[in-house]
Order: structure tokens, then C-alpha cells, then sequence
């Protein structure tokens, strides 16, 4: 990955340096992380039963007659209006050191956790996508391509920050306040995984038809405008507004082609020279141009592969941190990415990657889910 002198000219050399650094972490980062994961719903099934052991006694006919070469995990629980129902898992492990109503909680902070692991996962797939594109798109001097692409990442950008923010503020609120019992947990378990599935599936489709769909996405100036409001070294706004004037069929067609704007010396009149490909008549006239599309494309690219780094190692961080707290690792058969097959040890180096043992680091019902300083072990 990497420009020729007439496109490191006209972004400028630190530009042209700085706009390749950030798309090759990006890239770095989705070639060292798993390549694909999986999730499961669990869904609640609702019984007929009028007690426990008539609710587990139907459950487990249900389960038998319907896939009986299956090895269930399966759990009943009762809800306040006197109704039964249950939740099945062909991906669990055994569950005989754990009473039934524990295991509610635990269906649902799996779903939670495969859940998270897909969302950062695709996330971290779409932004390296879009800044590959942007580069490329630079390096041959396509300003509309780039000026499109830099956008929507950046948009992804603000959405994961934002987004980010709101689940780490909501599981540390929660994770503070003490062991939690199993209905606050499945209710917890229930609000994020319902966050989750807006920001992954959320959709304005319809909405013109009068069928506005079951998940609207949020509008997406209410992220950017956020992120404006939290970023204090950059202009947010005005690279969004050089980005969305550039794809726009006016001002886009006629900016992202001109190669100069000059006024004769008597100042009667101004030459504009357009060209389909502005690079070459760009370089003829000694690159003089106003920090306009391309600088604007590049330098949202660098801002956003900044911020997604971020929000990233911050959904990393939550998850390990509920997976540890709520002791989930080791309890799912079904691979995904940021699962284990078995729970640490008490001496073992902490997951997290914190550097401290697991039995002295902060995955503890009360504390606060601050990403620890990392500490040497004695």
C-alpha cells in the first residue's frame, strides 16, 4: 500500500505518511483477529405447566421428541403472572454444579457475550473495508470514491464510539452495584442484547411506505454530532461537511474535478480547468490547490481508524470483563470469537491481558469496570 510521488505531493508527505499508517493498522487488526464467529438465540419457551416439576417433565418431552439424539442443557423458571417456561441449549456444559435458576441468567450473558464478539468483529470488518477503499480510491486520484468511502467510515466510527460508550456505562453501572440475583441479571442480559440487535440490524427501510420497520436505526448526525462534541483536535463537522458537499451531484461533480481555479492578472476575468483525471494537469501546474476533498478524505480516514481502535479495545475489554465476572467462560461448547473452551485459574495470568493474575484483577461483582493499569506480578 503505497502512493506515487504526484498523489504523496498533493495530499503532502506527513498526509500521504499518516492516511497509509492508520489503513494498515486497520487492515493489521482484521488480519490478526479471528476470521469469522458464530452466535446463538436462545429463545424462551413458553409451557403449560402449573409447576416446576410439570414444567420440566413437558420441557424435556419437547426437547426429546423433537431432537432426541441431542444432549440438552435446559432449564425451567416461573414468571410472576404463574406462567412456566424454559430455555434449551444443545451448546452448554453440564450443568449439575449449578441450580436451575443460575443457568437462566447464564443462557442469557451467553447470548449476550456471542453476541458482542460478532458485533465488534463486523465492525472491525466494514472499517477496514472502507478504508481500504479510500486509499485505493486516493492513490488513483478517484476523490468521489474516497470522499464516499471516508464518510460511512466515519460514520461507522461515531455510531461505535457512541454505542460503545452507552454499554460500558450500563455494565458498569450494573457491575458496581453488587452480585446481582438472577431476575436483575436476565433483565440486564435482555437490555443489552436488545441494544445489540438495533445497532446490528437497526434499519430504515420502509419508513417512506408508512411500514417503518420493527428496529429504526438512529439518524446518523445524532452520532457525529456527538463525536464533534467529545473530539477537541479535529474538526469533525467540517471534514463531514467537505465529505457530504463532495457526493453531493453539484458541488461534488464540479469540486472533485477541477484541477485549478486562477484570475488572469488584470482580474477581468477566471479560468477554471476541469479534468476526468485532475492528477496529471494537477501535477503541470505544480500542485497548487486549497486543502479541499482528497485532505478531507484522508484525514477523516485517520481520525475514524483512531476512533475505532478505541471503541474496540473497549468492547474487548467489556467482554472479557462480564465473560470473567459472570464466570460464562468455559460454559459453551459452541466456538466464537472471544469464547474459551475452560475458566482461568485462580493463579493463571488474567485473559484480559491486564498482566496480573486472574485471582488479583478487577472481574469481581462491586468493583467498578475500569480497564486496569497493567501491573507486573511478583
Amino acid at each position: 500500500m503505497s502512493f506515487e510521488e504526484r498523489v504523496v505531493r498533493a495530499l503532502g508527505r506527513e498526509r500521504a505518511d499518516r492516511v497509509q499508517a492508520a489503513a494498515r493498522q486497520l487492515m493489521t487488526r482484521a488480519d490478526d483477529e479471528a476470521q469469522s464467529t458464530q452466535a446463538v438465540v436462545h429463545i424462551n419457551v413458553p409451557l403449560h405447566a402449573h409447576n416446576a416439576h410439570d414444567a420440566t417433565t413437558e420441557l424435556a418431552n419437547l426437547l426429546n421428541a423433537a431432537a432426541p439424539e441431542e444432549t440438552w442443557t435446559f432449564v425451567t423458571v416461573s414468571h410472576p403472572d404463574g406462567t412456566w417456561s424454559g430455555k434449551a441449549s444443545p451448546f452448554m456444559q453440564d450443568t449439575t454444579a449449578l441450580g436451575s435458576r443460575d443457568w437462566i441468567a447464564h443462557f442469557a450473558l451467553s447470548d449476550l457475550h456471542m453476541r458482542m464478539a460478532a458485533w465488534r468483529l463486523t465492525q472491525l470488518w466494514r472499517a477496514t473495508e472502507l478504508a481500504e477503499q479510500t486509499v485505493d480510491a486516493l492513490g488513483r486520484w478517484r476523490l468521489l470514491v474516497a470522499a464516499a468511502c471516508s464518510r460511512s467510515l466515519l460514520e461507522g466510527a461515531a455510531a461505535l464510539n457512541h454505542e460503545t460508550t452507552l454499554l460500558h456505562e450500563a455494565w458498569d453501572t450494573f457491575k458496581k452495584a453488587g452480585p446481582p440475583t438472577t431476575d436483575s441479571l436476565t433483565r440486564f442480559s435482555a437490555d443489552l442484547n436488545n441494544r445489540l440487535a438495533k445497532v446490528q440490524y437497526a434499519s430504515r427501510v420502509g419508513q417512506s411506505a408508512g411500514q417503518p420497520p420493527v428496529l429504526q436505526s438512529t439518524n446518523v448526525m445524532t452520532y457525529i454530532n456527538k463525536l464533534a462534541k467529545n473530539t477537541t483536535t479535529v474538526g469533525v463537522l467540517d471534514l463531514y461537511e467537505w465529505l457530504c458537499d463532495a457526493v453531493h451531484p453539484s458541488f461534488g461533480s464540479a469540486t472533485t474535478h477541477t484541477v485549478l481555479r486562477a484570475s488572469d492578472r488584470p482580474k477581468t476575468h477566471a479560468i477554471e480547468h476541469y479534468a476526468r483525471r485532475p492528477l496529471k494537469p494537477l501535477a503541470a501546474s505544480g500542485y497548487v490547490m486549497q486543502p479541499t476533498v482528497a485532505h478531507a478524505a484522508a484525514d477523516a480516514l485517520v481520525l475514524a481508524a483512531d476512533v475505532v481502535h478505541t471503541s474496540l479495545s473497549l468492547v474487548k475489554w467489556n467482554m472479557d470483563d462480564i465473560g470473567l465476572t459472570a464466570e460464562i467462560y468455559g460454559l459453551n461448547r459452541l466456538s466464537y470469537a472471544g469464547g474459551s473452551d475452560q475458566p482461568p485459574q485462580r493463579s493463571d495470568a488474567c485473559p484480559c491481558g491486564s498482566g496480573r493474575k486472574y485471582k488479583r484483577c478487577v472481574h469481581r461483582w462491586g468493583q467498578p469496570s475500569t480497564p486496569p493499569p497493567p501491573a507486573a506480578e511478583p
